[in-house]
Parts: C-alpha cells; sequence; structure tokens
C-alpha cells in the first residue's frame, strides 16, 4: 500500500485528502480538506523510511515548541500525530504561492520587496529565538507568500527531526538542511548551531532575491558545500547596480563565514537592512565585511575536503595538502581549428597532440621550448587520435582505422600494433610501463595485450576511454561514461557527466573514485601512483584535480582543487611531474533557422534563434510550431529552456532572452514536449545517472517515470500522449514505457535492443529510427512487435542517417546526415521506400552543424551552427 493510501485510510475520520500539493527531501505534503472545522489545511507527511527511524513519541515531544509559537509571520501548526507508521503534521492551507514560485517566475524581486521580505520572516526568527526555537532550514520553498507578505513554514522541524533522530539519520540518506542556505558550521556537521545560522540562511535568500541565484551554487550538494567553505561571495552591486549600498553591506555581513562576523540576532540583520528600500536611513552603522581570507577558516586545511565528508556522513577530517602547485604557463599552438588530447613526452621537453578539423586529425610532434610542428606519420590515411608515448620516449602510439598504430617519435612509418577487433573501433589504448603491454578499450571491455600477443580481457567497465596506467603497473585509471566528451568527431567536448574508475590488474576489480554526477575526464597518474590528477567541473569550470588513491584503488578522502578557472579540457604531465599539458576547448553552438522544405534556400539564408556563449544540443518543437524548447549550458550546466519560434512573415527575426524551465543545479537534456503541450520529458543526471523525468509546464512536481540502471535518455512522445519511447545510452537500444488512465507510468518494455534517434509517426503506428547514436542506416518497426524494415542502407547507399522526423502526412521521414567531409546533410525518405532525395547541404564549413540533433516545426528546421576551438598549453609544476 502507498504512503498516500496508509495516510488517506488512516486520517479518514478527520481529513479527507484531496491531491499532492509538492515533495521534498523528507515529506511529502498535501492537500486535504479538515472535517471537524471545515477548512482547507495542508498536510504534510515525513517519508515512510524517515517515519520509521524516528519514532513518534520523541518527534512529537519536540515539535511542541513549534506549536506554542504565535507570531504573524509564522505559519501556526494546528496539529500533528502518527498514522499507520507515517508522522505528519497540519499547518494552514495557505492561499498564495512559495517564494520559490515567485522566484522562479521572476528570478529577481524589486529591491523594495526583497527588503520587506527579507524584514518580515527576520521578525519571525526574532520571535523564534527569543523562545528557544531555530528554525535551521530557511529556503525559499520554506517563505509563503499570503498577499505579498511572508509566513514561514517548518519552523522546528529541522531540529526535531534531528534529535529525535540521532545518530540514525543516516540510515534514511536524508541530509538536513539545503545545500545552498546552509551555514559553513551547519555543514560541517556541528551538533550545536545557534540563530546565527538562521541569519546566514536568510542573508542567502536575501541575496537570491536580490542577485537571482544563491551566492554560491553548483552541480553536487558536495560542489556547493566546497564553494561555500572555501570561495568568497561575489559583490551585488556589481551584479546589480541599483542595490544599494547599505542593503549589500547587510547581506554580507549575514552570510560571512564565522558565525561571530554575521549579525548576532536576526533584528540585527533587519535593522541593517532598514532603508535599504530608498524610504528611510538605515538604523545601524554597518562596517563592509572583511575580505575572505582562508587563513581565517577556524576548520583549517582544505575545507572543501572536509566539507563533503562532513555533509555526506557526519565525518570530521583534518587538512589536505596540495602534491603540485602550478607556475608559468605558456601557448604552445595556435594554429586556428582543433589542437587536443596533448600528451607530454616522459622528459617533458616534447608534446604531441591531435591537429585538425572535426573529422580529419593527425598527430603531430612539438618542441615545448618552440618550433615547428612534426608530423608523426604521413603514411597514414586514416584520422589520427589518442597519442601516448612510449616509457622510454622512443615511439608514439596512436588510433587510426578501428585500431591501434605507432610510429617513431621523431617522425617516420607507421607500424599496426593491433588490428581493428570484430566487436567495435578501439576507443583508447596505452603503452604499460614494462614498453610493451598494452591496454585498450572495445566497446565496454577493457583489455590487456602482452608482448607474447595473447590478448586476456581484464574488466568490465561501462563506456570506457582514456585509459592511464600507473607507474607501478598494478593499476588503470580509466574513464567511464560519456566518451563523447573526448573522441574526435560530431560530439566531441559532449556535456554529460561521467566518473573515474581504477581497475586492478592483478583481478580486474574495478573502484569509482569520483562522483558521478559532473564531468571526470583525462585521469594521469602521479610517480609514486599515489595520486590521481584529472579534470572536473564539479565546481563550475573544467579545472584539474588531485584525488589521493589508496594501495586497493579506492579514494582516499576528498579530491583537491589544483587550479581555479582554467578551463581544461583534457591533460597530460611529465614523468617527474614538473610539467602539465593541456588543451583548452573554446566550443559554442547556438541555434539556427530555415524555413522547410528549405525549396531554393541556402545555408547562407539561415538566421539565428539564440547566440552567446553557450553549447546548445537538444532541440525539439512543441506540435503547434510556437514554441522551440532545447537545452544549454549557458548557466554553467545544462538546462531546459524554450522560446518563441519566430515569426515567418518577417524577412529576418532576432534572437530574444529564452524562458528557463529547469532549475535543478544538475545536468538535464533533451527536452520534448508532450502533444497537449503540458509536460516536457527529458533526462537528467539528478540521481546519478540518466533517468527520465517530466516537467509540468503549469507548476508541480517534476516526476520521475523512469529509473533503472540502465542510461535511460532521449525521451520521445507517441502521438496520444500515452507513451514514450526512450533510448539506452551507449550500447543503443529502445524501450517503451506507457501510462495508464489515472496518470500511473508502467513497466518499461525493450522494444529493440538497437537503435537510436527514435520519433513516432503522426499516426503512432511505426518508430523511424537510426541503426545507432553514431548514425547508420534509417529504419522503421511498429511499436509494439513485428521485425523492423531497412529504408536507408548506409552499406549500399553511403548514406548515415541520423536524427528523422515525419512529414504531417506521415508519408515520408526526413533526416539528418554528414558527408565524408563533415557537411550536414538533410534527406527525405518515403515511407514506401526508394532513393532518398537530398534537400540541402550545408556547404559552409566555417559554418558547420556537427551533431545529429535538429528539430522540425511549424513549417521551419532548427539546428545548431558549431565552432570548436582548442589550443595546447604547458604549464610549470612543483611537486609537493
Amino acid at each position: 500500500m502507498s504512503s498516500l493510501d496508509r495516510l488517506t485510510r488512516a486520517l479518514a475520520d478527520r481529513y479527507r485528502i484531496e491531491r499532492e500539493l509538492g515533495a521534498g527531501g523528507m515529506a511529502t505534503v498535501y492537500l486535504a480538506q479538515d472535517l471537524k472545522h471545515h477548512r482547507r489545511v495542508a498536510i504534510k507527511v515525513l517519508h515512510a523510511d524517515l517515519s520509521a527511524v524516528l519514532g513518534p513519541e520523541r518527534f512529537h515531544k519536540e515539535i511542541e515548541l513549534t506549536a506554542g509559537l504565535q507570531h504573524p509571520h509564522i505559519l501556526p501548526l494546528f496539529d500533528s500525530g502518527g498514522a499507520d507508521g507515517l508522522l505528519y503534521y497540519v499547518m494552514p492551507h495557505v492561499e498564495g504561492e512559495t517564494l520559490r514560485t515567485r522566484l522562479t517566475r521572476e528570478t529577481q524581486l524589486p529591491v523594495a520587496d526583497a527588503v520587506r521580505i527579507a524584514s518580515e520572516v527576520a521578525d519571525a526568527l526574532e520571535y523564534a529565538h527569543r523562545h528557544g526555537v531555530i528554525h535551521r532550514d530557511i529556503k525559499p520553498e520554506n517563505i509563503l507568500l499570503r498577499d505579498g507578505h511572508a509566513l514561514v513554514s517548518d519552523f522546528g522541524i529541522a531540529l526535531a527531526v534531528v534529535e529525535a533522530g540521532g545518530e540514525r539519520m543516516t540510515q534514511t540518506g536524508t541530509s538536513l538542511g539545503t545545500p545552498q542556505y546552509m551555514a559553513p558550521e551547519q555543514a560541517m556537521g556541528e551538533r550545536h548551531i545557534d540563530g546565527r545560522a538562521d541569519v546566514y540562511a536568510l542573508g542567502v535568500v536575501t541575496y537570491e532575491m536580490l542577485v537571482g541565484e544563491p551566492p554560491f551554487t553548483g552541480p553536487t550538494a558536495q560542489a556547493i558545500i566546497a564553494r561555500v567553505m572555501t570561495e568568497e561571495p561575489r559583490g551585488l552591486i556589481l551584479q546589480r547596480r541599483s542595490v544599494p549600498e547599505a542593503v549589500e553591506i547587510a547581506v554580507l555581513t549575514a552570510i560571512q563565514k564565522l558565525p561571530a562576523d554575521r549579525f548576532r540576532t536576526p533584528a540585527e540583520f533587519r535593522s541593517a537592512l532598514a532603508g535599504g528600500d530608498g524610504t528611510t536611513v538605515p538604523a545601524a552603522r554597518v562596517s563592509r565585511p572583511p575580505r575572505f581570507a582562508r587563513r581565517d577558516l577556524w576548520w583549517g586545511g582544505l575545507a572543501a575536503a572536509v566539507a563533503i565528508g562532513g555533509f555526506l556522513a557526519g565525518s570530521r577530517g583534518g587538512g589536505v595538502r596540495a602534491p603540485l602547485v602550478f607556475g608559468l604557463a605558456r601557448k604552445v599552438t595556435w594554429e586556428p581549428g582543433l589542437e587536443i588530447e596533448p600528451a607530454l613526452s616522459p622528459d617533458g621537453r616534447y608534446v604531441a597532440y591531435a591537429q585538425g578539423g572535426s573529422e580529419i586529425m593527425r598527430i603531430h610532434v612539438r618542441q615545448v621550448s618552440g618550433g615547428r610542428p612534426i608530423p608523426l606519420s604521413e603514411d597514414d590515411s586514416g584520422t589520427q587520435t589518442n597519442p601516448q608515448w612510449s616509457p622510454d620516449g622512443s615511439r608514439i602510439l596512436f588510433l587510426s582505422r578501428g585500431g591501434v598504430f605507432s610510429a617513431p617519435s621523431s617522425g617516420g612509418s607507421a607500424r599496426p600494433e593491433l588490428p581493428a577487433p570484430p566487436a567495435g573501433p578501439v576507443t583508447s589504448a596505452a603503452w604499460g610501463p614494462d614498453g610493451t603491454t598494452i591496454a585498450y578499450t572495445v566497446g565496454d571491455s577493457l583489455y590487456l595485450r602482452p608482448a607474447s600477443g595473447t590478448t586476456r580481457g581484464l574488466a568490465t567497465v561501462t563506456d570506457p576511454t582514456l585509459c592511464q596506467w600507473a607507474a607501478t603497473g598494478r593499476a588503470l585509471a580509466c574513464v567511464s561514461g560519456n566518451s563523447w566528451y573526448s573522441r574526435v568527431g560530431h560530439f566531441l567536448g559532449n556535456l554529460s557527466p561521467s566518473r573515474i574508475v581504477v581497475i586492478q590488474v592483478r583481478n580486474g576489480q574495478v573502484t569509482t573514485v569520483t562522483d558521478s554526477t559532473s564531468i571526470n575526464q583525462s585521469p594521469v597518474w602521479s610517480r609514486d601512483g599515489r595520486w590521481l590528477y584529472f579534470v572536473s567541473n564539479v565546481l563550475g569550470p573544467e579545472d584539474v584535480y588531485a584525488q589521493a588513491v589508496t594501495a586497493d584503488g579506492r579514494a582516499g578522502g576528498a579530491p583537491v582543487r589544483l587550479s581555479v578557472g582554467l578551463g581544461a579540457h583534457g591533460i597530460s604531465i611529465s614523468a617527474d611531474g614538473t610539467r602539465i599539458a593541456y588543451d583548452v576547448l573554446q566550443a559554442t553552438a547556438n541555434i539556427w533557422s530555415l524555413p522547410f522544405p528549405p525549396g531554393k534556400a541556402t545555408q547562407a539564408d539561415a538566421r539565428p534563434l539564440t547566440s552567446g556563449a553557450q553549447v546548445v544540443e537538444g532541440i525539439s518543437v512543441s506540435p503547434d510550431g510556437e514554441w522551440v524548447y532545447f537545452d544549454s549550458d549557458v548557466s554553467g550546466h545544462s538546462e531546459l529552456y524554450r522560446q518563441r519560434s519566430p515569426n515567418p512573415v518577417l524577412p529576418f527575426f532576432s534572437a530574444v532572452d529564452a524562458e528557463q524551465l529547469s532549475f535543478d543545479s544538475l545536468d538535464d537534456f533533451s527536452p520534448a514536449v508532450s502533444p497537449d503541450g503540458r509536460e516536457v520529458a527529458f533526462h537528467s543526471w539528478r540521481s546519478g545517472s540518466r533517468d527520465v523525468y517530466l516537467l509540468p509546464l503549469g507548476g508541480g512536481p517534476e516526476q520521475k517515470v523512469v529509473a533503472s540502471p540502465r542510461q535511460d535518455s532521449r525521451a520521445e512522445w507517441s502521438p496520444d500522449g500515452r507513451a514514450i519511447c526512450y533510448l539506452i545510452f551507449g550500447t543503443g537500444g529502445l524501450w517503451m514505457v506507457r501510462r495508464d488512465a489515472a496518470g500511473h507510468w508502467g513497466e518499461p518494455i525493450e522494444r529493440l535492443p538497437f537503435g537510436s534517434w527514435q520519433a513516432w509517426s503522426p499516426d503512432g503506428r511505426w518508430l523511424a529510427f537510426a541503426e545507432q547514436q553514431a548514425g547508420g542506416s534509417l529504419l522503421v518497426a511498429a511499436p509494439d512487435s513485428g521485425a523492423p524494415r531497412v529504408l536507408v542502407d548506409t552499406k549500399r547507399t553511403g548514406i548515415i542517417a541520423e536524427e528523422p522526423h515525419w512529414s504531417a502526412d506521415g508519408r515520408t521521414i526526413y533526416f539528418k546526415s554528414h558527408d565524408p567531409l563533415g557537411r550536414a546533410e538533410f534527406w527525405a525518405e518515403p515511407l514506401s521506400g526508394g532513393p532518398p532525395r537530398l534537400l540541402i547541404r550545408f556547404d559552409d564549413l566555417s559554418r558547420p552543424s556537427l551533431r545529429p540533433e535538429w528539430g522540425l516545426g511549424g513549417g521551419r528546421m532548427y539546428f545548431t551552427v558549431n565552432d570548436r576551438q582548442s589550443d595546447i598549453w604547458v604549464m610549470e609544476a612543483t611537486p609537493k
């Protein structure tokens, strides 16, 4: 029986449950009718696992304090109890909205409104503190707005959970407080928290009301807390010039790291804010807060390492010493196009790298001190990637034509080391410390080929790439997931998260040493094998991190950030650790549009829909053609947006601001609007892997549709809105999930073990799809059963089909492709079969449309135009 059914049955004589209002990390809120008093109430029910850990007696005792709070800006507590093992409490139902809802709609509030709301919350906090109650979880979700005035909810609930749950809270996986609003001492797991933690949280909320986001954000809870404890917030006036100086001083004082540097009481904060609306003079003069200094942190050492452990497990730790200190950096390449995959020679004097465009790459070698690049081998016609030096520096290993080759590092003829395996192309290869053994990856398998030539499988790793040997030869480190990030081709720089894993050579044991919700790439070992260096965006831009690794391949503590704002895409370190090479990939992808069918239009007739320094990957168009939905990393991570389609009557149109739809600080991709325009399906990494979610456009909680160990991605709606077909990322395969009349989603069913870029026909009778994610033959199949039928055979035609779309009458399938030069092409193929017809080819290679994604609707086609540039840098380093 579900929690809702249990609650409804247990409270049937007192409350009539009407519907769910929302859900959070600790509880779900329901709208109900109070049968005795004939009034609408909100019942907040703690999650079942949390209720089981807490127990009713202690919980009820602790929230008695809350029941006694009577203040005009505090939402009162009507009732509490236990129902069939569930703990609940009852509050008035407020006709209004939460501050979070208003911020989502407006982003920034007028200064006067922000100051008034903050002052009213401060009044409520001051009253509660005088009565011995600390809130502990002030955030926009817990501030209700009724007729523009604030009501604070959930007073004392966090404390009740702490006191009632004690040590057992870790059993539920529930973390108290919200990372963006937690004071540093709260994030550290301190047992004694006083009212200054509430002052800090209210300061953060005020900052967000004025600026549009909290002072510290990040893709994970760990990343946010690390920033809370190690970084200084940006000034408010720098971001919004209309903020009065008195307000900026008050807010920055409230969010000081040390409790002793903040206001002692909420009343002091309220007084400092007075006059910020321009109507009165500040009641008290507040000194501008001191500049942040790392030496002032009372917890000592690297606060981020302590913060992550303290927040997730309640542990304490000491300082962590960075294993490398970086010095002078110099740029060693500057040619147009891509110079990527740097590999330093063992002595650090030379750097090998792949150079070229998005399709054709060649390995070059260059002296770090200067000079012209030298082609490694010119007798190989394939694209050359992934250079790796032999331990003695005499040869360079590289990938080409699906296999592994090597050539003298001074240049010369290449020799084959490993032919292209039947199972698929080699995705990475590296020489072992003995100079003869090669570790390489194919599909999801990692292999070792010693000098004897007898290959053995070592381990199974999801989507492995960029494997590197430890100098001891006892372990390898590989990237798992998102191999497209580093792979030359259309998907280079792909934004999806990934993780670093360590594989023991003796037994193939695989251990994950990083998070899996950030981009973690390009692992390299320290000389002694005690550290892994890698690139990650866990705290924002891609920077270099160091992760201590134990002898058995486990993470030895939290990662250490070695650079700030470097923007590295991949790294390599010399054998002695005194030099690091890195490439900086600068990529943009914006949406452009053409009439469809293009007729006599050419690529030159295309007009931009979006602009700026962002990367857009997924695009879809609403059924009525009014809205274009897309994902973008403009905020630092991928979120969902929509923008009105251009007016086809106008000869040109300009880009306008898009409407942001998701705000979860984790990567969301591939929005697809439902046929009725009320929901958006997408896939997200918020649970640690790809899962399919629904976002109601009219408001309300998001819903997870599919959660499985598979990488569930790129959902597509059936025309009737009752089914979703989605893709298993990496391995391929199409799955179905259906919704019943009551709105409940059933169990997913595998439709085909292969396939990608699926699209429903308008009548729902067919699915068109490409053979694989990298493109291939174009096929159609019935949604429920039956063998697929090939419409465009890649082997016969040479045309690689990518994302398909259907004509409105369902008779024609349009699909994108790329020719051998990388030029984007759009084709039409009748459902009845026959030769495909070329609609338009983008001949201007200075404005390539590289990825397979495109959108179609409202008489227009939408596609991204990409720009990718990368150069190699070499930086001096001092091992510690």
